[in-house]
């Protein structure tokens, strides 16, 4: 799956490059000072830590269901143009949380995200504490 096609990340015009995401440039992102909204900017960092997952875990999460428990937002300083977003957690972390999710059936994970715009400046740090539970079928 491929989360730019969810239909509010496609709504904000979001596009996905393997586990890299982009918010381009619309006027329509902005809010009352010209910059881009800080919810277009939490919706692409959101969006990012997802891609993140399934990128990652692909394979290993089918039968799983993810969803956003926590996220510590902090943002860095006013964004404009268009906006690309980096994720990433620790190896460490990753392998006890598919550890934790095949012996328990659930495992909470966090995943970073920074918000770039087309200068390399960071806009917005952020990060996502996804939990996933074994559907039962």
């Amino acid at each position: 799956m491929d989360v730019s096609a969810i239909p509010f990340n496609r709504f904000l015009g979001l596009r996905a490059d393997g586990a890299i995401l982009t918010l381009p440039a619309d006027p329509n992102h902005q809010n009352h000072l010209g910059t881009i909204h800080a919810s277009a900017q939490f919706a692409l960092a959101e969006a990012a830590s997802g891609q993140w997952l399934l990128s990652r875990f692909g394979a290993e999460a089918a039968g799983n269901l993810a969803v956003v428990r926590h996220a510590d937002v902090k943002f860095r300083r006013p964004a404009t143009g268009e906006l690309t977003a980096q994720a990433e957690a620790a190896a460490e972390e990753a392998e006890r949380f598919l550890d934790t999710l095949s012996r328990r059936g659930r495992a909470a994970i966090e995943v970073r995200v920074r918000l770039l715009d087309a200068e390399g400046s960071v806009t917005l740090e952020a990060c996502f504490e996804w939990f996933a539970q074994r559907v039962r079928g």
